[in-house]
């Protein structure tokens, strides 16, 4: 009996496992019920404030004013080879 408390199909080392999987899926269900409310709150934040807009405008869809004008650098690793296109001018 004793026996089949503990190593049977409803014992406690199953109810151990299932209880540590209890908590996982609770703690991912506070993980993405967090990252809703963010989402919610940037959708609010998108819808009424202009300026909100306008920075998600220009950070992600790369827009700038008329009288502005855009750098862009490469980024640390990417290596800029400049001897190729000397050689390519000289031809």
């Amino acid at each position: 009996m004793i026996w089949d408390l503990i190593f049977s199909d409803h014992g406690y080392f199953v109810f151990q496992h299932e209880r540590e999987q209890q908590q996982v899926l609770q703690q991912e269900i506070n993980r993405l019920r967090a990252e809703e409310t963010r989402l919610k709150e940037e959708i609010i934040r998108l819808r009424e404030d202009p300026k909100t807009l306008e920075e998600v405008i220009r950070r992600e869809l790369g827009y700038v004013y008329p009288d502005e004008y855009m750098l862009i650098m490469p980024k640390a690793d990417e290596k800029v080879d400049a001897a190729p296109q000397a050689e390519k001018e000289e031809q």
